[in-house]
Formats: structure tokens, sequence, C-alpha cells
């Protein structure tokens, strides 16, 4: 007899690991110190594989990246941004902070409006569809020079208090330049917090379209003045405790781990940079930190993964079908999704897993594509999420 059910069904994290991003803020090429310093974040990036969003200003003052390109510097800016192509990009989301991060730009002319008004403060009286054609300005300029952003990040508050119709004009604007129906953006940190976890705003299951609000945890190290005038190495061990203890027993990021939180995080370009690049020693012992306390228990992912991951486990629907010895899971959703990791009661003693006919993995934790555990009575897969996948579950009770 088939008998037809909705299971109790829970949507874990990837592969039974906690995501980790890291959101680099205030990035320009336009500044001198810039070739100084993104070679050595580029060589961090590919020794420790962290992974997020980097934002690349998309003007450089004072004139819009692809303009520099045709002005006075385009070797040196053409390097720079070449370096992020190649050695940031592959780990990390490219994002614009919106046109110039201070002063509004008049789209008609490309110049600044006057008087001088901060485009934070301006954006607050807007509505998508004055917002929409300034972000996709930004987003084109990047696209131009060969940096597709995948979303977008806030300029200090902007958008805050019309978000809703930030998060449309967002969308608008990435469906306009890059033809992304499923996009994001980060505005909003929770230093202080239980629990952070992602949000999706806007979404259109039937158009597969969404937009998810990205929330860090935490941001940069608070500055302690008994630190002042102390070695840079003690400084930065010392400020690396404010996010994780040298035995991982305290600290921010762990209390998010422990709160099943994503841990989510960021710092900006400059405050790495000054100091004798203080902020860059805090973070270099932040995440060495990371991996010896959390090991196998987090994953390093790009921001726009933790949006799919994300907008995926809001929206998608199972329906289970159980004869004999074997159950079958159809599950449907408007956005794919890697490494989609499901679990469910197992009354069964579980023989054989198989997506769309193929034989799955059985394994320990964590879990990686194409695998699946049992643990504590329940059954565990992790999978590619298609628009529709088939999951056929063999045992006998």
């Amino acid at each position: 007899m088939q008998v037809r059910f909705q299971p109790d069904l829970r949507v874990e994290k990837p592969g039974l690991r906690t995501p980790v991003s890291l959101m680099i803020d205030d990035s320009s090429p336009g500044e001198p110190i810039y070739s100084e310093f993104v070679e050595e974040f580029s060589r961090f990036v590919e020794e420790t594989g962290v992974k997020g969003k980097f934002t690349v200003m998309p003007y450089t003052f004072p004139e819009a990246l692809d303009q520099a390109l045709r002005g006075e510097r385009p070797a040196r800016i053409r390097r720079l941004l070449e370096e992020v192509r190649r050695h940031i990009a592959p780990n990390f989301d490219i994002t614009p902070e919106m046109l110039t991060h201070n002063p509004v730009v008049d789209l008609r002319t490309g110049g600044f409006v006057y008087p001088c008004v901060p485009e934070h403060i301006w954006s607050q009286d807007q509505d998508a569809e004055t917002l929409a054609p300034y972000i996709a300005r930004a987003l084109q300029i990047l696209k131009e020079v060969g940096l597709e952003a995948t979303g977008v990040t806030s300029p200090a508050n902007f958008g805050r208090d019309v978000e809703g119709e930030y998060a449309r004009a967002v969308l608008e604007a990435q469906k306009q330049v890059n033809g992304r129906s499923l996009t994001w953006y980060f505005l909003h940190v929770e230093p202080e917090a239980g629990t952070v976890l992602p949000r999706l705003v806007l979404v259109d299951e039937a158009r597969r379209e969404a937009v998810v609000s990205i929330t860090s945890g935490y941001g940069d190290y608070r500055r302690d003045p008994e630190l002042e005038g102390r070695p840079i190495s003690e400084k930065a061990l010392r400020y690396a405790d404010q996010y994780i203890a040298p035995d991982g027993g305290g600290g921010r990021l762990v209390e998010l781990f422990r709160a099943g939180s994503y841990i989510i995080f960021h710092h900006h370009w400059w405050r790495m940079m000054e100091d004798c690049r203080l902020g860059f020693e805090v973070l270099r012992e932040v995440v060495g930190r990371m991996g010896e306390a959390f090991g196998k228990g987090i994953r390093w992912m790009r921001t726009s993964e933790v949006a799919e991951y994300w907008a995926a486990s809001e929206c998608v629907e199972v329906e289970a079908e159980e004869e004999g010895g074997e159950l079958r899971l159809e599950f449907s959703s408007p956005f794919p999704c890697r490494d989609f990791t499901v679990s469910l009661p197992s009354p069964m003693k579980v023989e054989v897993v198989l997506k769309e006919g193929r034989e799955m993995v059985r394994t320990k934790p964590p879990l990686t594509s194409n695998s699946w555990c049992t643990m504590g009575g329940r059954l565990y897969i992790c999978f590619d999420l298609d628009f529709r996948t088939t999951i056929l579950v063999r045992g006998r009770r």
C-alpha cells in the first residue's frame, strides 16, 4: 500500500557544517595605499581558503572606475583590478558599496550633486523607482571593468528606512544589469544578538526571484585604550580575543557558533591597513584560531552561496510516499542549491539512498554532496538540490 504524507523534515546546515563568511568593506582601487596591500591580502586568501564578499568601490575619485581605465592612471588601476579578479574574486563575491560611499552622483552628468549629500542620507527618502537606476549604475561600472557583482553592500545605513523599496531596487538592478533573479544585500549588524541568521525579505517563487538580507554578527575589533603603545603583536592577540579566545572557549564568533547561528562577520579594508596593519594581523590570528577550534565544524562560503542556501531552505517543498521498504522523497524548489542537507526520522534500518536513481555514499559527518548518514534515529542526506529532485530511501524495519 502506498502512503503519502508530509515528513518531519528539517533543513540542516550545508553538510552539517556551520557556514562562515567574511565580508570586507570599503575597498577602493583608487586609494594609493591599495596597491601596497592587495597582493598581501590575495596571498592570505589563497593560503587560508577564507571566503565571503569583497567591496570594490565603483568610483575612485574623481571618476568612475571605467573612466579611470581611460584616464591618466590606467596601468595601475588595470593591474589592481586584475589582482582582484584572479586572486580574490574566486573566493569572494564582489559588491559595490553604491557609487562613492559618500557624495550622491548625478546619473545624468556623472558629477556630484550640489550641495553635497551623503548617499546613505539621500537613500532614506527614495523608493524603488529612484534607487534601482542608482544601484544599476554601480553594478554596470563593475561589470564594465570585468567584475560582476552578485549583491550589494550598503554604505553606512543606506536604505534602512525604506528597506522594502531598497530590496526591490536591488533585485530590479540585478535583473537589468546581470540577469540575476536571486540576489542579496548587506545592511544590518547584530553584534550582541543571541542568534544571527540571514533573512528572506523578498520572494516570488513563480518567477524564481528572491532577495536575501545578510546580517553581520560582528565587525571591527573595539579599541582598548589600555593597549595603546603596546607592541603590534601583543595588540593583535588581545584584539583577536574579542572574536575567539586562544582555546576557543569564548569570544563573539564562539557565541554565534554555539547558538546555531551562521558565522558572518565583517571588517573594513582601511582598518586592516592602519597602525602597521594591525587589523590584518588580528584577522590572521582570528582565522587561525577558528581553524583550530572549529575544525571541520565550519564551512567557508561566498556570501552569495549563503544567500542561495538560505533562499532554498526557506522555499523548498517536499512530498513523501512510502511503500514497503522504500521511501520516496520529491523535492521542489524555485532555487537550486549545492550541498543541500536535510534530515528526517528514520523508522527503518536504512541500507541504500539514491538520488535520481544513482546510489549515494554512506559516510560520517561532515557530509559532502551525494552522501548520507544516520545519527540519533534520524537520516541525514546531502545533495545538490535542483528545481525538482527525487530521493529514494531503501531499507528494512
